[in-house]
């Protein structure tokens, strides 16, 4: 046969192939009925196990895992299926406004990053500023404050990892997001020269996100602060004319400082991602994402198939990151993986409460962190 004629063949098998597909599912669908009258659960291991090991035994040996990784994906569309007629739907309880004058926590000082992060989402906010950002948590999640604004990413430096693990540990959701930009400056005291320098203060993520300039500068010494806008504070409270901070040009004239060098950053562009964290769910009309967090087991195709449930319900995923384990679920589960995972929806579609549900009733771990 031709190249033409083989795709003909091709092609009366695909054509095969739908038919039988489409069969297979209807019987899928008679199958979640029965499933649900008879209060059976939609996955169960046995029979699919008894599936694929037959699978196996009457495939030639060289196409074994290809049949079986074949058939364990429409399995997989099938339970997708089963799932979305049977799953009762859930109520996650939660509010569509914000509250009007809210009490806001920031980590840092007035200047901060986290301080212009606040002032977007809140104009009419009353803002109270924390030394450290597990304090933030702490003050959402007892209740001493409406919201808290976290940095979770810098398009540079990458991501603020201790922020996203206190977001693992504390009861608190993500109800909106925002970008600043961080024009990194270097900033000294009035009439203190660039080459003057010697010792630079900056939060180690600004630190990161300026290494061009400092890789330029070997004779500095770089100290690592605890936020930017309190590195300027000290800088402008400091009589020595051999140190200088990086910090924005906001930071700067607030400080009283003068702006040395106006560019620093590596990234021109580069800017900080900050999550809003409240005690309880908030989903504004609108919320486009959901943030959730959750474990699957090591073993091979598990994560292909965690994203074929994102896919049959035509749901995109916007990011998936590994993440350690909690320590209590990594004692339970050693061998499991943890991905934080953000993907579009809202809690007001029946398919995204369904997965949810799907998700806590099916994995070892598991945690909503919000719609936003």
């Amino acid at each position: 046969m031709d190249l033409s004629e083989i795709r003909v063949k091709i092609d009366e098998i695909d054509d095969k192939i739908l038919d039988l597909f489409i069969e297979r599912m209807n019987l899928a669908t008679d199958v979640a009925k029965y499933k649900a009258a008879n209060n059976m659960v939609v996955f169960q291991s046995d029979r699919e196990k008894f599936i694929i090991d037959n699978v196996k035994q009457n495939s030639p040996e060289e196409l074994r895992k290809s049949a079986a990784f074949l058939f364990m994906n429409i399995m997989d569309i099938s339970k997708v299926s089963q799932i979305n007629a049977i799953t009762p739907d859930i109520e996650i309880p939660y509010t569509a406004e914000a509250k009007p004058r809210p009490s806001v926590a920031v980590q840092g000082i007035e200047g901060a990053y986290g301080h212009a992060a606040a002032k977007q989402l809140f104009q009419n906010g009353s803002i109270s500023f924390y030394a450290a950002f597990h304090e933030v948590f702490e003050a959402v999640e007892n209740g001493d404050v409406d919201y808290g604004i976290i940095p979770v990413e810098n398009s540079t430096a990458g991501e603020v990892t201790v922020n996203m693990e206190l977001l693992e540990r504390h009861n608190v959701y993500i109800c909106r997001t925002t970008f600043v930009e961080c024009a990194h400056i270097l900033a000294a005291r009035k009439g203190v020269r660039e080459e003057d320098i010697k010792i630079l203060l900056g939060h180690e993520q600004a630190i990161r996100q300026c290494e061009d300039y400092i890789r330029k500068r070997p004779e500095i010494t770089v100290i690592p602060y605890h936020n930017n806008a309190a590195a300027a504070k000290m800088v402008s409270e400091n009589p020595s004319a051999e140190m200088g901070c990086i910090c924005s040009a906001e930071c700067a004239s607030l400080h009283g400082l003068d702006i040395v060098r106006p560019q620093i950053a590596t990234d021109p562009d580069n800017r900080t991602r900050f999550i809003c964290i409240t005690k309880k769910p908030e989903v504004y009309d609108s919320a486009d994402t959901v943030a959730v967090s959750l474990s699957i087991p090591n073993i091979s195709g598990a994560l292909y198939r965690l994203l074929t449930k994102f896919a049959v319900n035509g749901l995109s995923m916007t990011k998936i990151q590994s993440k350690p384990l909690p320590t209590h679920i990594k004692q339970q589960f050693p061998d499991d993986y943890m991905f934080y995972i953000e993907f579009t929806g809202s809690l007001n579609q029946p398919v995204i409460r369904k997965l949810l549900r799907n998700f806590e009733d099916e994995l070892n771990y598991f945690k909503f962190h919000g719609n936003f």
